[in-house]
């Protein structure tokens, strides 16, 4: 009785994944912000930038000439100038460089969760791998012992053959 009650002192007082989780659900529904800091600076989200390619596109805009005619006249009324501008045809390009690069965003709290799955799993499977070891280990045995057995049978029924013990129908 009394060591029955330490046990269950000691089985109730252990802190389970499940209460852990609980704990966390209820501290983020009541205070979002104390665990969302946690989460952040304990799993920060990793950015990785893979350079991707250059495209260069090249525009040509042509421009056509014109001629335009100006005429100006003086207070004499004697002299009339006549300006005359031409503009030459144009040829204007225009190179725009686009640069395309890769943004990953990476949750490293997945990756820590995915990799302590990791290390259960191979934990499983090295104990795996051991039973199997064993258990053909074990296969090893009785089917050597098996063949012994057959082959102490099989001599002590070809001497019975031998000395005349067994006739040849009952032996076969």
């Amino acid at each position: 009785m009394k060591y029955s009650l330490i046990l269950l002192v000691l089985l109730c007082g252990c802190y389970s994944e499940k209460k852990a989780h609980n704990q966390f659900a209820k501290a983020a529904v009541a205070y979002p912000k104390i665990p969302a800091e946690y989460c952040a600076n304990t799993f920060p989200v990793k950015d990785t930038i893979l350079p991707g390619e250059t495209i260069s596109t090249f525009d040509t805009l042509y421009i056509e000439g014109e001629n335009t005619t100006d005429t100006v006249m003086f207070q004499d009324f004697d002299t009339v100038r006549v300006f005359i501008t031409k503009t030459l045809p144009a040829k204007i390009i225009t190179s725009t460089i686009h640069i395309r690069d890769t943004i990953i965003r990476e949750n490293t709290a997945k990756v820590k969760a995915c990799e302590i799955s990791n290390d259960i799993l191979l934990g499983l499977l090295n104990k795996k791998t051991a039973d199997y070891d064993g258990l053909k280990h074990r296969k090893d045995i009785w089917m050597w012992i098996a063949i012994g057995l057959m082959a102490i049978i099989g001599v002590r029924l070809f001497m019975k053959y031998k000395t005349g013990l067994l006739t040849k129908k009952q032996f076969l």
